[in-house]
Parts: C-alpha cells; sequence; structure tokens
C-alpha cells in the first residue's frame, strides 16, 4: 500500500490548492479526483470569479481576502496574472445586507469605499441603471480571478514540487487506520498520516453522517453578446435586487459579458443528478432582471455554464477537524463565494496538516456552530 504524509480529496478551487502548499512545504502529498481538473463539472469553472476585499458577508473573511488577494498575485506568471483588480460598483438598499455589510467591514478594517451619487455612478458605470431607492458604494481593490487557471496553476507547481496526482480516481471511501486513514479509491488502497476532505458538493453525505445539513443550489452562468451601440462593462459590479440576493458580472472580454444571479436559489439537486443544461427558464428568470439594471446592453446568449452551490445553513464555509478524527481536516462547504479564498484556504489546510493550526484565523468556520 503507498504511503503519504496527507492525502487530499477533491482537486477543485481548495483541493488544488491545499496541495501545492503541502508540496511546497515539503510534506510527502497526493491528491485524488473524480474528474480530470479543471473541468466544469463542479464549483471551480467559468472563466472568471469575483474577488472583494470589502466582504459584506462578515468582516471576519476581510484578513482571509486580503492574504488571498496576496497570494494570487505571488502564483502569477509575468504576462499571465490570474487576478485582474478592476474595482467596481456594488449598489443596494440601505436596510439590504450588499451595502451596509460593505460598509460594515470597510469601517472595521480601514478600507477605502467610495460612496457614489446616481449622477456619479451612471456617468461611471453607464451600462447600469440604479434604482432611485439604492445606496452605491465602489471598491476599489474588486476584481477577478481566472479559476480553470488558477487551478492548473495549483496543479502544475504542486507536481513540480513533488506531489502526486490523480485524476478520474475518486475517492469511495476511508477509514481510520490506527493513527492514521487509510483512503480507498476505484484503483486501489492509500494510506495517509492525515487525510484533508475537499470535495465539494460530493461531501453532502459525509456531512450529514456528522449532523450538518447542507443544500446543493445549481447555478446558471451565462454569457451575452454585446448589443451594438451599448456601453460594455470594464469593471466586476452587483446589486442586491431581492435581500441577499444579487445580479452581478464581469467587464467584457472576447467570450462575451457574463452575467449571472447570486444565491437565485433556482433547483436544489445532487452532485450526482444535477441538470447541467442551460434552459429556456434559466435565461427568462435572469432576463427579467438584466432588463431592469442593464437595459440595452445585452445581446443574444454567446454561452451558458452550470455550477453548483454547496450550501451551509448560515452560509459559511467550513474549515475544521472531523469531530470524531482529529487527523482529518473538512474544507467545504463553501456556499458559492469561496473560490477567491482558496488560494489561502489552501494555504491554511497546509499549515493545519504541518503545523497543528492554521496561522490566520479560521474560528467562523468551525463546524461546533453547525452541530447543535
Amino acid at each position: 500500500m503507498e504511503r503519504f504524509d496527507v492525502i487530499v480529496a477533491g482537486l477543485g478551487a481548495m483541493g488544488s490548492a491545499a496541495l501545492h502548499h503541502l508540496a511546497r512545504s515539503g510534506v510527502r502529498a497526493a491528491g485524488f479526483d473524480r474528474f480530470a481538473p479543471p473541468h466544469a463539472l463542479g464549483s471551480s469553472h467559468g472563466e472568471t470569479r469575483m474577488i472583494r476585499e470589502a466582504y459584506y458577508e462578515h468582516p471576519a473573511y476581510v484578513p482571509l481576502v486580503r492574504r488571498a488577494y496576496q497570494l494570487w498575485h505571488e502564483l502569477s506568471l509575468p504576462g499571465d496574472p490570474l487576478i485582474v483588480e478592476t474595482g467596481g460598483p456594488y449598489a443596494g438598499p440601505p436596510d439590504g445586507e450588499l451595502v451596509p455589510g460593505i460598509r460594515r467591514s470597510a469601517e472595521l478594517h480601514a478600507i477605502p469605499i467610495e460612496t457614489l451619487s446616481h449622477s456619479d455612478a451612471s456617468r461611471r458605470f453607464p451600462w447600469l441603471h440604479f434604482d432611485s431607492s439604492m445606496e452605491i458604494v465602489a471598491e476599489p481593490r474588486a476584481g477577478f480571478v481566472h479559476p480553470e487557471r488558477c487551478i492548473a496553476r495549483h496543479l502544475e507547481e504542486a507536481a513540480k514540487d513533488g506531489a502526486e496526482i490523480h485524476a478520474d480516481e475518486p475517492v469511495l471511501e476511508w477509514r481510520h487506520d490506527g493513527g492514521g486513514v487509510v483512503v480507498r479509491t476505484a484503483r486501489g488502497e492509500y494510506a495517509a498520516a492525515k487525510l484533508v476532505l475537499a470535495t465539494g458538493a460530493w461531501m453532502v453525505d459525509a456531512l450529514a453522517e456528522i449532523g450538518v445539513t447542507t443544500v446543493v443550489e445549481r447555478q446558471p452562468l451565462f454569457w451575452f453578446a454585446p448589443r451594438a451601440g451599448a456601453p460594455k462593462p470594464t469593471t466586476v459590479w452587483a446589486i442586491e435586487f431581492e435581500h441577499g440576493k444579487l445580479l452581478y458580472g464581469f467587464p467584457a472580454t472576447d467570450a462575451g459579458i457574463k452575467v449571472a444571479i447570486h444565491y437565485g436559489g433556482v433547483q436544489r439537486t445532487t452532485a450526482e443528478q444535477i441538470d447541467r443544461r442551460i434552459n429556456d427558464d434559466d435565461s427568462r428568470h435572469l432576463r427579467r432582471f438584466t432588463d431592469q439594471y442593464m437595459p440595452g446592453v445585452l445581446g443574444e446568449i454567446i454561452d451558458g455554464q452550470v455550477c453548483m452551490y454547496t450550501n451551509t445553513p448560515d452560509l459559511h464555509f467550513i474549515f475544521d477537524a472531523h469531530p470524531r478524527h482529529g487527523n482529518v481536516l473538512v474544507v467545504s462547504a463553501c456556499s458559492g463565494h469561496g473560490f477567491k479564498f482558496s488560494s489561502a484556504i489552501g494555504e491554511a489546510a497546509a499549515q493545519w496538516a504541518t503545523e497543528g493550526a492554521p496561522r490566520i484565523d479560521m474560528s467562523l468556520f468551525a463546524l461546533s456552530r453547525l452541530l447543535g
């Protein structure tokens, strides 16, 4: 039986980053994935994923995302950036979640956000329409990362540093074995001192076994052709159109203008049963809001993809040792907003495995908050 110091199950956003940092630290590590990452069958694809510093979800995320910014820049190569900081506007009702949350994080962490009048916002971001009741702020460091390229780079660097990558080899089960763990795949068994579980939507049943209920949501993503003569987006942006629900988008690229709904609640599903086809109901649902907030900007749909959100009850992440097995780290679920953090979460996972605990505060993501 082949033996490792650490095995990583799942090589998407979190797992690929963890494997990179483990290999970089000098431990003997192996990573397993049911597909060949990067791929479009989980939660870590779609050309672009937004990154934001003034994190509205909770101020405790800010130190983690700041570390992620630093690591994404370090992982980038000259002429091939993995992260692009565009700045951008965020708008919503004064009593909503988005703008008040941004203001709270900005105040606590001295982030220089800018409050905009409607006239200034319309002049600077002419592709957007803002309701008169909305408050508008601009965040200077907002931007995006390239998910497929980030995963590929993490795995390339992990392999260079000696990690084994087992693509198309899903972990079927694992068991505690003396002082370590044994992982069984379709091809054999492997032993390790520690295990990092980062299988995303495929962890729902395992989480349920320890008392954590998660919900997998089907999330469509769209790319539109720009309408002739209309202004093209040049920054990332988001608008809270209903409480806790965001219409958001990215700068126009050769692939088109990417727009989607965050927490649209379109369908609950499972990783095995998800419908990966884009249908007319998906496009009609999105068009209802783009017609209101991006009038005259978007032409025909060029492409569409489906990804999965694996949501915890409070929509915060899970990063904690398994309650019954202290040498097993649970790194999921990330509730649809985790990719931007994955460089830093992977580093924290490697520190947990090699030093006993991450150097950055991860207490917000403890399992205890979800276990009774």
